[in-house]
């Protein structure tokens, strides 16, 4: 864990990332020019994370974690050396390994650090605000969309969503993209729901209830069904005590580990996949397993595909089939994507290695709610970025800290003889 007498400073530090991140994400709304100063600052949080760990953990992890790093360096080195393989150049590397050390440390930073009850009562009274303001300016969107659009003309909502064969306005009130708002108020949800399991929370019924709303206007279908699934878990959790985190860990082992064996099996998959969902999403990673079959299945180097290396520093999409995809023309490649580039750059061997990182961390963090948390993250990475984007990182791993930071009395739960304590 995180040494008590020397953190004293380090939950201000986290709580500072995760403000700045709603700080920004509605001034980007605005003018996209002050964000993009606050862009080049967000790009030390990770290199903060890992400073902070080497300074302060102390080597007593539990054996989940130690397997979770241990995963993960592997990944991390497996990625260099089979870059230097295929011929990649040291600043490809450089640029890549910094994009992946993005996700490990900042997650393992959120979880290991604890903090007292102030933060749980400081994150509510800025969970409020940012609800009452949102419904503010969902209003002023419906009332007067005109109006509202010429005020954020760096929204990043205008694109309409398809409900019913009706095109329909996306609503994201405080945040610049419906992607954000639904997630947030995921988390928000079960957040609420193991701080009223705690009995820590005032209106839990009517902030439960508009963070679900929150969720349902910004018509992000994926993460509405992450979203519903997690509340029947809580609905079974009333009348049955489980630990359900070994669960959500083998449902992620088993989800993409069992797909991506299957998908490979045969090339007639991806021909599927590509004739049965017409996204961009799926082309990169069609364009990704190509890469792996190409490279025998060990991985084709950073750089390649689908990566941030590949974008920024080898510019394949310039001159690539890909080229003329409307994604590529607005250089946004890399923002709904995280896997691709892991499964064709890195091969199975790092597919499975970070997988089983990913495994480990679920296993790993104490609180079944804070697993939850982890386990949301993880699985929407499966149609986003949101593995390798700080706003993402710093709200999950923000509430993962709270929730691992219990100081309340918490309801006994009886796991295989051992009585365990839980927030649901």
């Amino acid at each position: 864990m995180i040494e008590k007498k020397k953190v004293t400073l380090v939950p201000h530090v986290l709580f500072g990332m995760f403000f700045l991140e709603l700080l920004f994400v509605f001034l980007k709304k605005i003018d996209g020019t002050v964000y993009g100063v606050f862009d080049a600052f967000e790009k030390l949080y990770p290199i903060i994370a890992v400073m902070l760990l080497t300074a302060f953990m102390k080597s007593k992890l539990n054996i989940h974690w130690w397997l979770a790093l241990g995963f993960y360096t592997l990944y991390l080195l497996y990625g260099v050396l089979i870059s230097l393989a295929q011929q990649k150049g040291i600043k490809i590397i450089l640029v890549q390994l910094y994009h992946e050390l993005k996700f490990f440390p900042m997650m393992m930073l959120f979880s290991l650090v604890r903090c007292d009850d102030r933060w749980v009562k400081l994150t509510i009274n800025i969970i409020k605000p940012v609800i009452a303001l949102t419904i503010l300016l969902i209003l002023f969107q419906l009332s007067v969309p005109g109006l509202y659009d010429a005020v954020f003309q760096n929204g990043g909502h205008f694109e309409k969503g398809h409900v019913a064969g009706m095109l329909l306005p996306r609503l994201v009130g405080w945040f610049w993209h419906p992607g954000q708002i639904a997630l947030f108020f995921t988390v928000t949800t079960v957040f609420l729901i193991c701080e009223h399991k705690r009995e820590n929370i005032k209106l839990f019924f009517p902030m439960v209830f508009i963070s679900v709303i929150f969720v349902v206007i910004a018509i992000q279908r994926f993460e509405l069904f992450i979203l519903l699934m997690v509340l029947m878990i809580f609905w079974f959790c009333r009348y049955i005590d489980v630990d359900y985190r070994r669960y959500l860990a083998l449902v992620v082992l088993l989800l993409f580990g069992v797909g991506i064996l299957y998908v490979i099996s045969d090339k007639a998959h991806f021909w599927w996949l590509l004739d049965r969902f017409n996204s961009p999403r799926i082309v990169f990673l069609v364009e990704g397993l190509f890469s792996l079959v190409e490279s025998n299945y060990w991985g084709a180097g950073w750089g390649t595909i689908g990566s941030h290396a590949a974008a920024d520093v080898a510019k394949v999409y310039e001159y690539n089939e890909m080229k003329d995809i409307w994604w590529v023309k607005l250089e946004q490649y890399f923002y709904d994507t995280y896997w691709p580039h892991v499964i064709g750059e890195t091969g199975l061997p790092g597919f499975f290695l970070l997988l089983f990182s990913m495994y480990f961390m679920i296993r790993g963090l104490e609180r079944p709610g804070a697993s939850m948390l982890m386990f949301i993250l993880i699985m929407t990475s499966a149609l986003s970025s949101n593995a390798q984007a700080l706003y993402h990182l710093s709200v999950f791993g923000w509430f993962i800290m709270l929730l691992e930071s219990t100081h309340c009395k918490n309801r006994p739960v009886h796991v295989r003889g051992k009585k365990l304590t839980s927030i649901v």
